[in-house]
């Protein structure tokens, strides 16, 4: 007897397909935090600049020159008058982009949206880039990927559990080198005392899901859902610690590895994260107004290149690409510290 089912006749089983499911799953999108934190500063266009800004600071209060008075006696000029001086911070923009070519065929045929994806990840790793140059430079000192020089003895730079940034840090365990309640009261008392300004009442530390969780174990940590005023929340934000906000991000920077400007701190027993603890002005964003999109280089415009041109006479691709003009510089390294630890998590 003959039965006809999905595969028998192989006449039949040609018939028969995958069935793809038009709702796209989730991806892993980074938690990027440095944004609210940035001295942002819009380089305005046609101005006959060089593309350098120039941050200018006037110096600290100082008792050095105030001087005694008596009744009826001007005291002489010269030496004892109170000078102003200007220090400056330069930082010069940098250009980057990145672009998508689609075909006109895959355009034609295609069962997702291809060209509203391309916009959409563009935008995306525009936002991460950003956000990882912020990390760089305060952490390496610079916006390339490795710093020039090591940033283990930098004065901003500090390590779990009171550890020296030599052989005590590289060789200790993970439990001997996490990050602790104590480490975050320390760097935000050495931001005290270099005199930081404050971030609204006090300071933030960004870290890793890994440090937090290690610092959540603590019973002094105050989650956010307990916070009196839940309308000033960072974004990100998941408790506090000493008038210290804690913000979640995915994007520190970790090493895995012997790194150059992070040569001391061996890897051995587990990765070394880099947690930053900021103050105001910790670090200043220039972008070119131009170019961002809603005044925010972590936000650039997105632009579509479609149509006939004379590269592409048959008009056969379509480009999707952003172009951003920024850059990151530390401002201050008083007003900051990079917190080397490994963590407990595992």
């Amino acid at each position: 007897m003959a039965i006809v089912n999905s595969g028998t006749p192989a006449s039949i089983a040609s018939q028969m397909q995958t069935f793809f499911s038009k709702q796209l799953l989730e991806r892993q999108i980074q938690l990027l935090q440095m944004e609210q934190f940035a001295q942002k500063v819009a380089y305005p266009t046609k101005s006959g600049s060089d593309k350098k800004v120039r941050f200018f600071k006037f110096d600290n209060p100082s008792i050095g020159k105030i001087v005694a008075l008596t009744d009826g006696t001007t005291p002489t000029g010269g030496n004892d008058e109170r000078n102003l001086t200007l220090s400056t911070v330069e930082a010069t923009l940098e250009f980057w982009g990145e672009s998508v070519i689609l075909s006109d065929v895959l355009l034609a045929t295609e069962l997702f949206n291809h060209l509203a994806q391309a916009t959409k990840q563009l935008g995306e790793d525009a936002a991460l880039f950003a956000d990882t140059l912020c990390h760089r430079a305060l952490v390496l000192g610079t916006t390339a990927a490795t710093a020039s020089t090591s940033v283990s003895t930098q004065t901003y730079a500090r390590y779990a559990q009171n550890a020296s940034n030599g052989t005590t840090f590289a060789t200790s365990t993970a439990a001997n080198a996490s990050l602790t309640a104590i480490d975050l009261l320390d760097a935000a008392t050495s931001l005290k005392i270099a005199r930081a300004p404050r971030l609204r009442d006090g300071y933030v530390l960004v870290a890793p899901p890994q440090l937090t969780r290690d610092l959540q174990n603590d019973d002094d940590f105050l989650r956010v859902s307990s916070y009196s005023k839940p309308d000033a929340i960072y974004k990100g934000e998941v408790g506090r610690l000493f008038s210290v906000s804690v913000i979640e991000s995915t994007n520190n920077l970790s090493f895995g590895t012997a790194t150059p400007g992070v040569d001391t701190e061996s890897t051995a027993t587990g990765p070394v994260h880099a947690a930053l603890v900021l103050g105001g002005q910790a670090f200043g964003v220039p972008y070119l107004t131009t170019i961002a999109a809603n005044g925010s280089p972590f936000a650039p415009k997105v632009t579509i290149i479609d149509g006939a041109t004379k590269d592409d006479r048959y008009n056969q691709r379509t480009i999707v690409a952003f172009k951003s003009a920024f850059t990151a510089k530390a401002l201050d390294t008083n007003f900051y510290r990079v917190l080397f630890s490994k963590t407990n998590y595992s």
